[in-house]
């Protein structure tokens, strides 16, 4: 995501938190997310409401009913603002930066785990346990990465703990190169040595 395109979600997203934050915060933000799952969930809806020729009514209308009477006015009121100003097209950066502000004022830690293959039960409780130790509350969203050989890389926030083969690899490759470039020096400087 470009500069200009993160600061038009964050913008976004502030406005929609600080709208809501004198309303009932955390039923709008169940609102929002349900509105997510489904508009992440279904590609069919995510081209509609992106399409450029389906007029904006067409699609406010939609989205009224997809909510129905019983959303909440405001959640309603954000998306067709945003379909009106032709920025649904970022609804995943907005999304985004609105999960963070959520996590922040309720004070979670929202932690992304890549593995190559999806964690079991128990392997996920455990993870679970293990970060709730370290870090408190915790939102854990777990990405399929066939790029992650064995093991888990964990983002949080800016940091990363890599605890993946690869990463054990790289890590030794390295120490290798290191030693046969210390050995090496130590060849050079006293050749003695090498007799």
């Amino acid at each position: 995501m470009n500069d200009n395109k993160r600061v038009i979600c964050k913008r976004y997203a502030e406005a929609f938190i600080h709208a809501i934050e004198d309303d009932d915060f955390d039923e709008c933000f169940k609102d929002f997310e349900a509105f997510s799952a489904i508009y992440f969930g279904y590609d069919g809806l995510r081209e509609i409401l992106n399409h450029p020729t389906i007029h904006m009514n067409r699609k406010i209308e939609m989205l009224q009913r997809i909510f129905g009477p019983q959303a909440k006015r405001l959640v309603v009121d954000f998306l067709c603002l945003l379909i009106k100003r032709e920025r649904i097209n970022h609804f995943e950066g907005i999304s985004n930066e609105v999960e963070r502000f959520y996590r922040r004022k309720n004070g979670i830690r929202g932690i992304v785990v890549r593995s190559a293959l999806p964690l079991n039960t128990s392997e996920r409780v455990r993870l679970r346990e293990v970060l709730t130790q370290k870090f408190g509350r915790v939102e854990v969203r777990e990405i399929i990465d066939k790029a992650v050989v064995g093991g888990l890389v964990i983002h949080f926030g800016d940091q990363v703990i890599d605890e993946s083969l690869r990463s054990r690899i790289k890590q030794l490759r390295e120490l290798m190169i290191r030693v046969d470039a210390e050995w090496l020096m130590t060849l050079i400087n006293q050749p003695s040595i090498a007799l």
